[in-house]
């Protein structure tokens, strides 16, 4: 088998010819009874050319609504990278009780066909019998372009004058996220300090007499927090100000770099320069262009570094861990790191995830009762993509069975994540985290050693299998070695002593915490 690099793009010498094919059409349960396809990449299956183009073109709102609930259960089993390079790009209409997914060219098909294609069929079938909806199959096909013919009716447009308006981004840069404003972000304690650091930033853009001292900001938290929508936001403003912005996540950063590395469009140097037309640059997962992953890019990186470190320029980075935890970078560049202003985003409580979904719920104009909120928050982990994922299947099973938003509908929408949160979280699965958290062997915590080093992770195991499971205490001493209940219960009480007295001890309960409650 033939390997792709990271950043070849695919093309189709690299798929195998026998899956070639213009308009490829494959359906659940159909493979052998496929509709034909003519040479312009539509199946012949009743439906017209111009009918067939109509419904691509228009906004077809239960497709759409359906698919994005296929997207949501395809996060558990693809990587975010996947979905978003192949499968969010996909044009949903239904037509004659088939999901017909349109995609732009046939390395797509090609590709979703060799890769996805099962997975796809099952969540669609999953989703459809659960929810009523009645889908017999899924189709893959080239999207069609609209005749010629068409196009020669219309009146030719006028050509818009060029506009002397200051671009407000660099081509290689990628474009925002229109809903990541600062007006719809949730603040709260998790992320209060980097939501006034970045207000702060956009205070003043303007004024050039106006002093600011910091010019790296340095965010980071876990996946799914809000990092990317607060530095969107920031960007938003640079751009309402006439300021020039640049922004990158790794991927496109690493594809851009290499390409100039490589002597495209000008070579290194030249897209040094139009990077640093900018006033604002911002990297997502920074942490990831490291020496081991692109040492050539890394030091690039280093050298914008500089060039926006002083002046009026801005720099924001984001990463899932602090510079002091950061890995295969050198040494003055970690220190280069710390020098800016650090900004931690911690998980949201239960409070914070209520007020998160709610304000969700409001944006997509639905209405969450509070009841349904607190469910959701209660049952969800405190990851604000994964919060958005289930209030969307939500969303469209309410849609699908024409009803209202109820407690008993979200418990039957989101009863698939609950469960497989729950096979995460299992008193076997917080035992082996806390003994790699603490350093010891698992043996060491089933053991009878009973030395402060191995007792008290083993309380620390116990207690957190008592509060995020629902086993009682002889089923949790079963799990150490067989241990009585008694001291299950002793182990539960110590702790909760412990971590009202002594700091260290409920700083490593709530890290312990938020690593689980992420599963």
């Amino acid at each position: 088998m033939q390997n792709i690099s990271l950043f070849d793009e695919v093309m189709p010498e690299h798929l195998p010819s026998d899956k070639v094919g213009v308009g490829m059409d494959v359906s659940v349960g159909q493979k052998n009874d496929v509709p034909a396809v003519d040479d312009k990449g539509v199946a012949d299956n009743g439906v017209g050319d111009d009918d067939m183009i109509g419904d691509v073109q228009k906004h077809d709102v239960d497709a759409e609504l359906f698919w994005q609930s296929c997207l949501s259960e395809l996060k558990h089993e693809l990587k975010e990278g996947e979905l978003n390079q192949w499968l969010r790009s996909l044009k949903p209409v239904f037509a004659d009780e088939m999901l017909v997914l349109f995609a732009i060219n046939d390395v797509f098909i090609r590709r979703i066909e060799t890769h996805y294609y099962d997975k796809i069929c099952a969540v669609v079938a999953r989703l459809a019998d659960g929810g009523g909806q009645d889908v017999s199959g899924v189709a893959l096909r080239v999207m069609p372009l609209v005749p010629k013919s068409d196009k020669a009716d219309k009146a030719p447009k006028k050509q818009k004058p060029k506009s002397s308006k200051k671009p407000t981004s660099i081509e290689e840069s990628q474009p925002l996220e229109e809903r990541f404003t600062f007006e719809n972000f949730v603040k709260g304690k998790s992320n209060a300090l980097a939501y006034n650091a970045c207000q702060e930033l956009t205070k003043n853009l303007t004024d050039k007499a106006a002093k600011h001292d910091t010019h790296l900001y340095f965010i980071y938290g876990s996946s799914g927090l809000g990092k990317t929508h607060l530095m969107h936001a920031v960007a938003h403003r640079y751009e309402r100000a006439g300021l020039l912005v640049c922004y990158f996540s790794k991927d496109q950063f690493f594809k851009v770099t290499i390409n100039a590395l490589r002597g495209g469009e000008g070579g290194a140097d030249s897209l040094l320069r139009r990077i640093c037309q900018a006033d604002l640059l911002i990297v997502d997962d920074v942490h990831m262009i490291n020496n081991k992953n692109g040492p050539k890019v890394s030091q690039f990186l280093m050298t914008l570094f500089g060039e926006f470190t002083k002046g009026d320029k801005r720099l924001i980075l984001a990463s899932d861990r602090p510079p002091s935890q950061m890995q295969d970078f050198d040494t003055r560049f970690l220190s280069r790191f710390e020098g800016g202003l650090s900004l931690a985003i911690e998980p949201p409580d239960i409070e914070m995830r209520m007020q998160i979904l709610q304000k969700k719920a409001t944006l997509l104009g639905m209405e969450l009762p509070k009841d349904c909120a607190i469910f959701m928050a209660q049952n969800m982990p405190p990851d604000v993509r994964r919060l958005e994922g289930a209030l969307n299947q939500v969303r469209a099973n309410a849609l699908l069975v024409g009803g209202e938003v109820t407690l008993s509908l979200v418990r039957h929408a989101i009863k698939d994540r609950i469960e497989a949160r729950a096979r995460a979280v299992n008193a076997e699965n917080i035992r082996d985290l806390v003994a790699e958290y603490y350093g010891v062997s698992v043996k060491d915590l089933i053991g009878k050693k009973r030395a402060r080093n191995i007792a008290r992770p083993r309380q620390m195991a116990m207690a957190l299998v008592r509060e995020l499971t629902q086993d009682s205490f002889p089923e949790i001493g079963q799990v150490f070695g067989g241990r009585d209940h008694t001291t299950v219960m002793h182990a539960c009480e110590k702790i909760s002593e412990l971590r009202a007295e002594e700091s260290s001890v409920e700083k490593d309960y709530q890290a312990l915490l938020a690593t689980l409650e992420f599963a």
